[in-house]
């Protein structure tokens, strides 16, 4: 992938595409097209995505350390690969992690400071991060769900920089409807963890009025949507500081640190940077397909 990725890059960039975000901030990753014969069922088990080509597969190597990093592929490991179906209008993933710590629940208010799963949603790339758009602003351009093992809280949470009550407003936020627009599936088997889910996008999204008041994104192939997985990884230790305690220091009890965070992103994603998702159409065999000379055409063409 890491290859695919400069080369497409390098074309853009060479073309002198104009984009709301820095094209440098902007990597470019490819979307499996899910035929409906292959629909994945949510459960977490990854051998639904064994039909898949894998220069679709994104692993560790592709993604940025945006804080602290990895020893090596024992103390941690990612590898995952991004699908979307027009059956269903839906984006899916499966994301597999060694890691071999599972940290959960030493950080109640803030779960992404454990072992968890961040994906970021801006499906016209357009409003930057989840948390850029003025919070008094109902109608939000980018949202954030988080993926974790916890067993105290919902292992699906979503929210935006619009909420000011994170428990109640998250509720109030999704989580009414999730059923119906967010299907997730978590798999623990020693130290290799299994994320999956399945998502219809909207943007804007309403923080008040549901679905009804939001717009569904309709996904076509050979366009993009600006999406970003990343991994946190907490274990026993030293922060990513190389610090006995954390900040603030009653952040993590037990002697347990947030350490790192590999991301498809090249930056955190508050304000900007939200990588492109390009839609490979279902009959792509591979995604090195999917960089043909008239297919960049049309990403440039319809200014990514």
């Amino acid at each position: 992938m890491r290859s695919i990725l400069s080369l497409s890059m390098g074309v853009l960039l060479m073309v002198g595409v104009v984009s709301a975000q820095e094209p440098a901030e902007v990597p470019l990753y490819f979307a499996v097209g899910i035929p409906a014969s292959n629909q994945p069922t949510i459960d977490g088990d990854n051998s639904d995505w064994a039909w898949v080509d894998r220069s679709f597969e994104v692993t560790i190597e592709d993604m940025s350390a945006l804080t602290g990093g990895a020893d090596d592929a024992d103390d941690l490991f990612i590898d995952l690969v991004i699908g979307w179906q027009p059956s269903n209008n839906s984006v899916n993933a499966m994301i597999h992690v060694h890691d071999d710590a599972l940290i959960v629940d030493k950080n109640p208010t803030c779960t992404f400071r454990d072992d968890n799963c961040e994906v970021h949603f801006d499906p016209d790339n357009q409003g930057g991060g989840p948390y850029s758009a003025p919070a008094d602003l109902d109608l939000q351009p980018a949202y954030q769900m988080c993926l974790s093992f916890s067993e105290q809280f919902p292992r699906v949470q979503m929210y935006n920089g619009a909420l000011t009550n994170f428990e109640q407003d998250a509720l109030d936020f999704w989580w009414t409807h999730s059923g119906d627009f967010v299907t997730a599936g978590h798999v623990n088997n020693g130290a290799e963890y299994f994320y999956e889910f399945s998502a219809n996008l909207f943007d804007p999204l309403s923080v008040s009025g549901g679905p009804d008041a939001s717009t569904e994104w309709i996904l076509t192939a050979e366009s993009s949507v600006g999406m970003s997985i990343s991994v946190d990884d907490a274990d026993p230790g030293l922060n990513a500081n190389g610090e006995e305690g954390s900040t603030p220091a009653d952040c993590c009890p037990d002697g347990f640190f947030w350490q790192a965070q590999f991301s498809m992103a090249e930056q955190f994603m508050n304000t900007g940077g939200m990588p492109d998702i390009f839609l490979t159409p279902v009959d792509a065999s591979s995604a090195v397909g999917a960089t043909s000379w008239g297919q960049l055409k049309t990403m440039v063409q319809g200014d990514l």
